[in-house]
């Protein structure tokens, strides 16, 4: 009798773990693109740790005064741009709650960190905080404009009076009327975006939820495009 009243209490502490899991999808009433952002966050999150850890090794090697190698270098350099590359990538592709800011500083150091060796340079211009979701916005207004110059660019970001202007001038400039055509609402493609471009779906994404519209403006014989997005 006692083990059937055990086996009882536990069923009935079950069901109200299930209920309690049944509410709690219902008050979040969680959506594809939410989930798609924290699967982002999380991935982001977890791949930190193991570059870290490698990165900490590197600095051990160095501090034992074991002479620095090509191959050790070559290590250090990789793990570098991939650690700049996620955190990057955590913000553009992650979750943004309400109320989170980034500092400018952490902003211009990922900055920095991703793009100091490459073919595009950034010029940031933003001194102060920013809300979380608004360096999202602008980060990911980024990862579309470099796909407009495979070759390299000069690219400028500032925001002045609500109004988000990245503008980028190159040798080349490479569009996508298609890719492009999303964010200023010409709708959907006929085919999804590659992974590789994904960004202009997540940008459009991101607009959308925020009732936003983006404004693009591209000159192929000066290889110089203008992309800007109004808060209000």
């Amino acid at each position: 009798m006692a083990h059937q009243h055990s086996r009882l209490q536990q069923g009935v502490q079950f069901s109200r773990h299930l209920q309690g899991l049944v509410m709690m999808d219902d008050r979040h009433d969680f959506t594809a693109p939410d989930l798609s952002q924290l699967v982002g966050s999380r991935l982001c999150h977890d791949i930190v740790n193991p570059l870290s850890a490698i990165s900490n090794g590197i600095e051990l090697l160095a501090l034992s005064g074991a002479p620095r190698s090509p191959e050790i270098d070559l290590i250090a350099s990789a793990v570098g741009d991939a650690m700049a590359r996620v955190r990057f990538y955590r913000i553009a592709f992650g979750a943004a709650r309400a109320g989170e800011t980034l500092s400018p500083r952490e902003l211009r150091e990922i900055l920095t960190a991703l793009y100091s060796s490459g073919r595009h340079d950034v010029d940031w211009q933003i001194t102060s905080d920013l809300p979380r979701r608004d360096a999202k916005l602008a980060f990911l207004m980024l990862s579309c404009a470099e796909t407009a110059f495979p070759l390299g660019a000069s690219l400028q970001v500032t925001n002045a009076d609500g109004v988000w202007r990245l503008t980028g001038a190159g040798r080349k400039l490479a569009s996508d009327d298609a890719l492009w055509g999303l964010l200023h609402g010409s709708g959907l493609p006929d085919e999804a975006p590659p992974p590789g471009r994904v960004q202009f779906a997540l940008l459009a994404q991101e607009m959308a939820a925020r009732g936003l519209m983006a404004r693009v403006a591209m000159d192929e014989d000066s290889a110089h495009l203008t992309l800007s997005v109004a808060l209000a």
